[in-house]
């Protein structure tokens, strides 16, 4: 499971999140079909948007205008290669002799704009598959590709231009033997709703996605390093527009996020929230593993795994909990200061203003209550830890209208 910093968990007031408008917990499925054939596009809001085949697209161009990031449908066998022998004059001469050495090209999970067509960057300008131009703000592409579509003819290709002014790109693709020779420009605008503007060399531009406004979270199949090799893998991705964090291990009440380490990474949720046991080769899922999703607008989800079928229908079951609206956030209470920590007979809470309505709670990481105080309309507060047992335990402290929760370690 990826690592992320188990200490960094808070546990929720029951009554702090009543405040919150928590709804009822909802159980949802996304099937992606036998064999996963298909994409599944989830709001956590609406529920599912839209399934859309897998097998529809070879390559998918970020609809910013100002954006290089051009991915490929990996997960699905799309295959990019690097062309090592000629620049983009090359095109003409093209030559696969010696092609299993090539450099295989995917895309970055880690950014959804980092592309298998970027990975090559050299950094501004150089953006991979071009060169950015100051004056035109134009990319012009200074490199050829071997490419593997899903309809398993391989072409040549050369990403020949983007003209970012009028969001289009210019490509040139043909069969190795140099017959079906095409270039082709690509309008974006009329996709820029969407995330990726959707193509395939067999049929061009193609309708994969719904609105990037509609979904948050996608089931797919795509491509991550798994113990250090490039594997398909089936998983979770989220929308360019949320953060997401993850939680482990934490008990079934948890719901505070207000200290997680929120990401922009798309695969915060990923693929191992489940293992194949070798012993009964069924799916099981990760224990006391707990994702939050935050919006634009503010809201927040929570989301939990429960379970995978595998590949006989491809359906993964979770429940969704919303924690937070955009009109329902309380703020944080700024300028507090917890000491000593880590800490051994007492903690010590400074603030910067006085509280009105002020609690503090104590909580081990199942949720469970280990010390109560009110806080009167002093500036410091002492917390007795007698009979605390050493560990690591989450304090929240809440005011009227005001949040803050820190790791706090006992010894």
């Amino acid at each position: 499971m990826k690592k992320v910093n188990t200490l960094i968990i808070a546990i929720a007031l029951l009554s702090a999140a009543a405040t919150r408008g928590v709804n009822a917990q909802t159980q949802y499925t996304a099937s992606m079909g036998p064999q996963y054939v298909n994409e599944v596009f989830f709001s956590l809001r609406n529920g599912e948007v839209k399934t859309s085949p897998r097998n529809i697209w070879d390559i998918a161009f970020y609809t910013n205008a100002f954006s290089a990031g051009i991915i490929t449908n990996d997960g699905s066998g799309v295959a990019l290669y690097a062309y090592p022998n000629a620049a983009a004059d090359g095109f003409d001469s093209f030559d696969t002799t010696g092609m299993a050495s090539w450099q295989r090209l995917y895309n970055n999970t880690a950014e959804w704009e980092d592309g298998a067509f970027n990975r090559n960057a050299l950094g501004h300008p150089d953006y991979g598959w071009g060169i950015y131009s100051m004056t035109t703000h134009d990319l012009t592409g200074d490199s050829l590709y071997l490419i593997k579509p899903l309809d398993g003819i391989y072409r040549k290709l050369h990403i020949v231009k983007k003209i970012s002014t009028q969001n289009k790109y210019i490509i040139r693709y043909a069969h190795l033997d140099g017959s079906n020779d095409r270039t082709d420009t690509l309008e974006v605008n009329p996709h820029n709703t969407k995330m990726f503007m959707a193509f395939s060399f067999a049929t061009g531009i193609v309708d994969r996605e719904p609105a990037k406004t509609d979904w948050d979270i996608l089931f797919t199949r795509y491509t991550a390093q798994v113990m250090n090799t490039p594997y398909p893998v089936n998983g979770v991705l989220h929308n360019s527009s949320i953060t997401m964090a993850e939680a482990h291990p934490v008990g079934p009440a948890y719901t505070d996020w207000s200290i997680l380490e929120f990401k922009t990474d798309p695969d915060v949720i990923g693929h191992d929230w489940k293992s194949i046991n070798m012993s009964t080769f069924q799916w099981e899922i990760t224990d006391s593993l707990a994702y939050f999703a935050q919006s634009a607008d503010g809201s927040v989800y929570k989301i939990v795994m429960e379970g995978f079928s595998g590949s006989g229908t491809g359906t993964s079951t979770f429940t969704v909990d919303i924690l937070a609206t955009a009109s329902a956030n309380l703020n944080q209470i700024e300028g507090v200061k917890i000491y000593p920590n880590p800490a051994t007979d007492k903690l010590a809470i400074s603030l910067q203003g006085a509280l009105t309505q002020g609690n503090a709670v104590l909580y081990d990481l199942s949720g469970r209550v280990v010390r109560t105080q009110q806080l009167d309309r002093s500036l410091i507060h002492e917390i007795g830890l007698e009979g605390v047992t050493s560990g690591t335990y989450v304090l929240r402290i809440t005011g009227k209208n005001q949040t803050s929760s820190f790791k706090v370690i006992v010894r």
